[in-house]
């Protein structure tokens, strides 16, 4: 019987963690910022997608020619 009290202390310490959400939405243009490989232009939003490893992720398409790729969100900043 200790052994069910000890169980519930664990399971009342428990912190539960949001998961992060997206900061831009479907449809939004966006610029990426400069970089190594950082294309020029304005690209939209089509798809979220999940953390790949390096913080969450963006399907973008590129208004000028038409091609996607995917970002990272840091990589991103909204339109003007």
């Amino acid at each position: 019987m200790g052994n069910d009290i000890d169980s519930r202390e664990r399971f009342r310490t428990l912190k539960i963690v949001e998961a992060p959400t997206h900061k831009f939405e479907l449809g939004v243009h966006v610029v990426c910022k400069p970089g190594p490989f950082a294309a020029n232009g304005y690209f939209r939003v089509t798809r979220h997608l999940p953390d790949g490893g390096y913080g969450l992720q963006y399907r973008i398409r590129s208004d000028r020619d038409g091609h996607e790729r995917v970002v990272a969100e840091n990589a991103l900043e909204r339109a003007t």
